[in-house]
């Protein structure tokens, strides 16, 4: 692991000045300052924000990395983390973007937990490589000190397919999230199994990105068609109440001419008109399971297995 002493060397400088560089302390000459960020971006250094606390060299502080702040399945997933840390006297620290990234590679938390797919799977393995634990929420990741906590995308939207088709249903769309969420991409690929299994080779395809306007849009363009799907299974429940809106808007009758779902039992879903059905987990429960696993491993017991988030269908009023 490389040190400041490295870096000074590398730069022809003192350590001191090195230190005051890193720091972007005043009194050191740009050129010189440009010399010791180069020096320590090739020897992958990073000042640890733990150097101030050498002797117990705990922060106290875990991390929760995620995309964004809007929406509700991060917040049901942070109250459920935030309840359990500070039941244990854990700082959380929730952070995102290019700032969940620093706070990584300058490791001033103790432990993290991820659900950010921006992160990269290599800054991940970095910051478990110094022996600080991180459990995954948004991607299938393995290596040394990094734990998993999945939803079973896949199989749960397969199986909930496959009771759609034995009800007689045969004609289907999909309302996409971003292409880069991992979550949206297992729910398709059990949507698109499940529909092979029973011998249905086509279906409509919407891309949308998680939004309730997105699934308003591609509301709009399915009343623009012909051909209506008369099943319509959308990634979240946010698109889906988009949908409900267009398809409400337009006097078409949900379920009688199309039918449709969601993922996530979200609040709002079961106050809308027609009552969302839907695939959820319990998000608060679920970090707090999480929550109390970082806190075994932070404090150095072994926790081999983080148990997943267990799934159901809430059958409402639109299938």
């Amino acid at each position: 692991m490389p040190t400041i002493k490295d870096v000074a060397k590398k730069a022809g400088v003192s350590i001191s000045t090195a230190s005051y560089a890193l720091n972007h302390l005043p009194n050191v000459h740009p050129d010189t300052r440009k010399k010791v960020f180069q020096a320590a971006q090739e020897l992958n250094y990073y000042p640890n924000g733990n150097a101030k606390n050498l002797k117990k060299r705990k922060t106290g502080n875990i991390g929760v990395f995620i995309y964004g702040f809007s929406g509700p399945i991060f917040s049901d997933v942070l109250e459920g983390i935030r309840h359990k840390l500070q039941e244990n006297n854990y700082n959380i620290i929730v952070s995102s973007g290019k700032s969940s990234t620093n706070l990584l590679q300058e490791r001033q938390v103790d432990g993290a937990v991820i659900f950010d797919a921006q992160i990269t799977d290599s800054d991940l393995s970095a910051y478990a490589s110094h022996g600080l634990p991180l459990i995954v929420l948004d991607r299938k990741l393995e290596g040394y000190n990094i734990y998993s906590s999945v939803i079973e995308n896949d199989v749960l939207v397969y199986n909930f397919i496959k009771q759609m088709i034995e009800r007689g249903y045969d004609d289907f769309a999909y309302i996409s999230g971003p292409l880069d969420a991992f979550n949206n991409n297992q729910r398709y690929e059990g949507f698109k199994k499940a529909l092979h299994e029973k011998g249905i080779l086509k279906h409509q395809y919407y891309q949308g990105d998680f939004t309730i306007q997105a699934g308003y849009e591609a509301g709009r363009k399915i009343i623009g068609r012909k051909d209506r799907p008369r099943f319509v299974f959308c990634a979240n429940d946010e698109s889906a109440i988009g949908l409900i809106q267009a398809l409400n808007e337009a006097n078409i009758t949900i379920p009688d001419e199309i039918a449709l779902a969601g993922f996530d039992n979200i609040y709002l879903g079961q106050y809308i008109k027609p009552k969302l059905t839907t695939i959820g987990i319990d998000h608060i429960l679920w970090g707090e399971k999480v929550a109390e696993a970082i806190i075994k491993i932070v404090s150095g017991q072994t926790v081999k297995k983080i148990e997943k988030p267990v799934g159901e269908i809430y059958e409402r009023e639109s299938c």
